[in-house]
């Protein structure tokens, strides 16, 4: 036995108020997908969708563009002007300096690399690179070796 369901009507009844405005929304701060530079802000993927967004100028944007590469999340700050891209959520350890101005860390492998110049310096010694040269100065300079140690050139000048 088959029924038939009944078509209903549905009437809309006017209130003969006008409709309530919509809120802006409430400053805060959201998170976001860096995609690339673009002009002179960011494309950002948030839940809303793409859009640019400017820099705050407090933040590095080689930080910025680190966190494109990664793929870390961004902080933005939402406004009624609008969204500021002001941070980068942190996703990884970091090197620390203390309130002493310690840092101390333990890793498999440290590489540092500098373009032009690196220097490590104390109060009475230093250890500078600096195009193709190697300085290294002191009150004493000791190199130690339990098997040999070489030193290999073309000219030797000790005085």
């Amino acid at each position: 036995m088959r029924t038939r369901a009944k078509m209903a009507t549905l009437r809309v009844l006017d209130s003969g108020r006008a409709p309530a405005p919509r809120p802006d929304p409430a400053p805060g701060v959201g998170l976001g997908t860096v995609l690339g530079a673009e002009g002179s802000g960011w494309r950002v993927r948030t839940v809303a969708g793409e859009r640019v967004v400017p820099l705050d100028p407090s933040v590095d944007p080689l930080l910025v563009e680190e966190a494109r590469l990664s793929g870390a999340r961004v902080l933005l700050e939402l406004g009624s002007s609008g969204m500021v891209l002001v941070g980068v959520v942190q996703t990884s350890r970091a090197l620390r300096i203390d309130r002493d101005g310690v840092v101390e860390a333990e890793v498999e492998r440290f590489s540092l690399q500098a373009r032009s110049e690196a220097v490590l310096k104390t109060v009475s010694a230093f250890l500078q690179l600096k195009a193709g040269e190697v300085e290294l100065r002191g009150i004493r300079t000791l190199v130690r070796a339990r098997e040999m140690a070489k030193v290999l050139a073309r000219i030797i000048s000790l005085n």
